[in-house]
């Protein structure tokens, strides 16, 4: 264990009863080998703080399926957020595809009063399409020509490296863990669209998320953005208006009950006296 104290303790096991007879069950050597298995020394944590107006992360929030109009579909979120004051904006979607990703990105940046210099995202389809020998991203053109149009750099986060947006991981826990059970307080529309979702996102954003003050920056989040607000690059209408459309709705398959069918295709024809007397 001190020449190689990461040795998985089963391979162990199996080594002990092979070759020294070793007879106790697995569960009973466990305690055994976490006395002798040198403890994990790790790295402080630091965390990585960017000043007003540098970084905007965004990433996709799989909430599940939902109720939409008349049906029940997938539904997802794109949640952005900013580095500096941490104020997110949440745009709901019912598919992730590249240019539904894009006019989402585009509705939160809005939302938030303008871009920053950089957004990095994961290698998500939406804004990726490959990578190269050395593991560098190789972006999507849309995702390229959208960025240059607003002045702002893509970055594609190593795999694997949550922590590299943490910032935006952790609001899309809060988003589910929070939003969620604050949604069903509330009164929602008959039939709920994805305009009525994104205002909700917003209600629950100005009452809860807002007016409390961040452990980590020890800032109120709302008097944060107020101030890093001004320096966002706005966002032109002409980008705005080319990207807005009405996102398309999945349609809900019909099962047809062939059984069924052919009963409703028989019709019974009856006087009008039968009715006169059941009444």
């Amino acid at each position: 264990m001190a020449v190689c104290p990461s040795i998985r303790g089963s391979l162990l096991y199996v080594e002990l009863r092979r070759d020294f007879s070793y007879q106790a069950s697995y569960p009973a050597f466990v305690p055994h080998l976490r006395g002798v298995r040198p403890p994990v020394t790790r790295d402080p944590e630091v965390r990585f703080e960017t000043d007003p107006a540098i970084q905007t992360q965004a990433d996709w929030a799989h909430l599940g399926i939902w109720p939409l109009g008349e049906t029940m579909v997938e539904l997802h979120a794109m949640v952005a957020i900013l580095g500096c004051s941490r104020a997110p904006a949440i745009r709901f979607a019912t598919d992730c595809t590249r240019s539904t990703s894009l006019d989402r990105l585009l509705h939160c940046l809005d939302d938030l009063g303008g871009g920053t210099k950089e957004i990095p995202t994961d290698r998500d389809p939406a804004f990726c399409i490959g990578a190269t020998r050395d593991g560098s991203a190789i972006l999507a053109p849309e995702w390229v020509d959208l960025c240059a149009l607003l002045g702002v750099v893509p970055k594609a986060c190593r795999p694997y490296r949550a922590k590299t947006k943490g910032k935006v991981e952790r609001m899309v826990r809060e988003l589910k863990e929070s939003f969620v059970p604050w949604l069903t307080g509330q009164v929602l529309p008959l039939r709920c669209t994805l305009a009525d979702y994104d205002r909700l996102a917003q209600s629950w954003i100005r009452e809860l998320v807002l007016p409390r003050r961040h452990r980590t920056t020890q800032q109120f989040v709302g008097k944060a953005w107020l101030d890093e607000r001004p320096l966002l690059r706005s966002i032109p209408s002409r980008i705005l208006n080319a990207f807005t459309s009405e996102l398309p709705i999945p349609p809900t398959p019909i099962v047809v009950d062939e059984g069924q069918r052919e009963l409703g295709e028989l019709v019974e024809v009856r006087s009008l006296a039968e009715y006169e007397v059941a009444l």
